[in-house]
């Protein structure tokens, strides 16, 4: 076999694993979850926006659960506040004082609680709360989906 026999041989198998990364990172960024926190004098709940990016998927949201910072147990889930509202492709849902967090009163465990709400097809999305600050590999990700988004050519 000659060089050049071996260099698109080479090449072409890459391709499977460039569109299996490909398909990873749409997946992977196709739903955001952002939210604040509310004070009541019964206690804290918090607000969230909800943004699908995709352009061809609805999803049905699930669960909300509440982990404290390096826990792996939940300190408290919510399945009724969000179960069963719909995302669908290229919307942006705003969900303002779903429902009380059990056990969390003070702003100072608002702030050290994370969030996450549930699908109902199993996957959990991180939401990024006030004061956290996303970790550098999930800024190079959305980075990227944001550019291939810009490079694309509109269908319509």
């Amino acid at each position: 076999m000659s060089l050049w026999h071996t260099l698109v041989a080479g090449l072409l198998a890459c391709v499977p694993v460039l569109f299996f990364l490909f398909k990873w990172l749409l997946l992977a960024t196709d739903v955001t979850v952002n939210y604040n926190w509310s004070q009541s004098l019964l206690g804290s709940c918090p607000n969230f926006d909800i943004r699908n990016r995709s352009r061809s998927r609805t999803y049905l949201l699930g669960s909300i659960v509440f982990k404290d910072g390096g826990s792996v147990r939940p300190i408290a889930i919510d399945n009724k506040s969000l179960w069963a509202q719909e995302l669908k492709p290229g919307s942006i849902k705003h969900f303002q004082n779903v429902a009380l967090a059990a056990g969390i009163t003070t702003m100072q465990q608002c702030l050290e609680t994370k969030v996450y709400v549930r699908l109902q097809n199993g996957r959990e999305i991180k939401g990024q709360g006030p004061g956290q600050l996303p970790g550098s590999f999930r800024r190079v990700v959305f980075w990227l989906r944001r550019t291939l988004d810009a490079l694309a050519v509109p269908v319509e």
